[in-house]
């Protein structure tokens, strides 16, 4: 099979480096079909050892092709796979991410704090490569399910009492210290820029606000997430 740099529409992506494929082949090794390395690598005996039924081979031109970073000594590919969220545990719910760094921080969030589930409405390519290494590899430690509007995540995933659904946004009735977390649950978190649409989520969930002073207007995606599940899996 030849492998070209990564279009969103293929049916495979890459793991960009050493750390990010060791955990693609220690967490998802069904998924992963072909390993590329440098001569220049120096582990080669750990890639062997987890390379089972998997091809390895050294090909620095290739490296060079699919990698724009100079720094980059191993590559992983593997298949696209979608796997479900889960029904009985806590969701992280992203509506129109823009940036694919923020996107693979919040899936390393997800994964430190125990929340490995994660939905994206819309919004940028998690399977691109960009964010797969900026998820330092927790990429193969979460459920990813894309959806089309909040709406269909709530159909599949949350027309539950069982579910308590919180929306982060400025304008909300609670404050996330007030806030006393039952054991399924949904955090909900909006676009870097635009946030989440006060008029479509009111009547879907509780408004949350992470109080902060007047310095700033506002916390990055990121740091939001990494506050609001540290309360929750305290």
């Amino acid at each position: 099979m030849q492998i070209k740099r990564y279009k969103k529409d293929f049916a495979y992506s890459y793991a960009l480096g050493a750390s990010p494929t060791i955990e693609l082949l220690e967490n998802r090794p069904q998924d992963c079909f072909r390993v590329i390395c440098s001569p220049e690598y120096s582990d080669k005996n750990k890639l062997k050892n987890l390379c089972v039924n998997i091809a390895l081979e050294e090909n620095q031109r290739l490296i060079n092709i699919l990698s724009p970073k100079e720094n980059c000594y191993v590559i992983g590919a593997f298949h696209k796979r979608e796997y479900k969220l889960e029904q009985d545990k806590p969701h992280v719910v992203l509506d129109n991410p823009s940036d694919m760094g923020n996107l693979g921080t919040m899936m390393r969030s997800c994964a430190g704090f125990g929340v490995n589930n994660l939905a994206v409405i819309n919004g940028a390519d998690a399977y691109n490569p960009k964010a797969v290494r900026a998820s330092m590899g927790a990429f193969f430690h979460v459920n990813l399910e894309y959806f089309a509007s909040i709406h269909d995540y709530i159909k599949a995933h949350a027309d539950t009492k069982m579910r308590e659904l919180y929306a982060f946004m400025l304008n909300a009735e609670y404050n996330l210290t007030e806030v006393a977390p039952s054991k399924i649950y949904s955090l909900i978190f909006g676009n870097e820029a635009s946030g989440l649409d006060y008029n479509i989520y009111k009547d879907i969930a509780s408004g949350v606000a992470i109080k902060h002073t007047s310095a700033i207007d506002s916390l990055s995606l990121p740091i939001a997430a990494s506050i609001a599940l540290f309360w929750f899996e305290r």
